[in-house]
């Protein structure tokens, strides 16, 4: 059970880390203290699920139970395309008819940080070329360059997309508790992808800082762009 809980603890730190800078409005904190933490946070903790790859991933293999897969079987979805897009449309079409402009414009926004950060990951995974572990267990293989889906362990899609939306919508809302929801979601599809040995745990780290910076960046220039019309 340790690997599971390093992996959420870890990945929960950073999807925290990376939200908090969105809410200005709900925390007294001035911006300038934010970001010296946030900078020192993502990269500790992305070089620490770095040198522990190989020993959380026994960890996740060793704590393997039935209803572990269960559980892994019902988050997995929470990472995909094929809920994650119908649930923006849905979302968008019952703003609309419900007259909530705000909702809409925000699920339109949240819609293109998940573009964005979908089109940064679907190129960087054949470039980066990093094996995935179930091939050979050995985290420091690559192979650049490769549409051998077995070499796109970085960055991960599932994780790539749960984490773009959950920056839209704390960067959207500033409220600390929707923030925290929604990092708790992260870090859970970050395990999930851990536990079902498709990726080593700083595919994961790295992926929630780097699909994150790419979504909020999005928004901020989609408000600032909407905002000088």
């Amino acid at each position: 059970m340790r690997s599971q809980f390093v992996v959420v603890a870890v990945c929960q730190l950073l999807s925290i880390s990376n939200t908090a800078a969105a809410q200005k409005d709900s925390i007294s904190h001035p911006a300038r203290e934010q970001i010296p933490a946030r900078a020192w946070i993502i990269p500790v903790g992305i070089a620490a699920s770095a040198a522990f790859d190989p020993e959380i991933r026994e960890w996740a293999i060793a704590g393997h139970t039935r209803s572990l897969d269960r559980f892994a079987k019902a988050v997995n979805p929470l990472g995909t395309a094929q809920r994650l897009v119908p649930a923006m449309a849905v979302t968008y079409i019952g703003a609309l008819l419900a007259h909530r402009e705000s909702l809409a414009s925000g699920t339109l926004n949240t819609a293109a940080g998940y573009i964005a950060s979908d089109l940064v990951e679907s190129a960087l995974k054949p470039i980066v070329g990093r094996e995935r572990p179930h091939a050979t267990g050995n985290s420091h293989r690559f192979h650049p360059f490769t549409s051998n889906g077995d070499w796109h362990s970085f960055p991960s899609a599932h994780v790539a997309h749960i984490a773009s939306i959950a920056e839209a919508i704390s960067e959207q809302t500033h409220s600390t508790p929707i923030s925290a929801l929604c990092g708790g979601l992260v870090a859970l599809v970050a395990w999930d992808r851990v536990y079902e040995d498709q990726h080593w745990t700083s595919d994961v780290t790295a992926t929630i800082a780097l699909s994150s910076l790419v979504s909020g960046a999005t928004i901020r220039w989609l408000e600032s762009h909407w905002a000088s019309r």
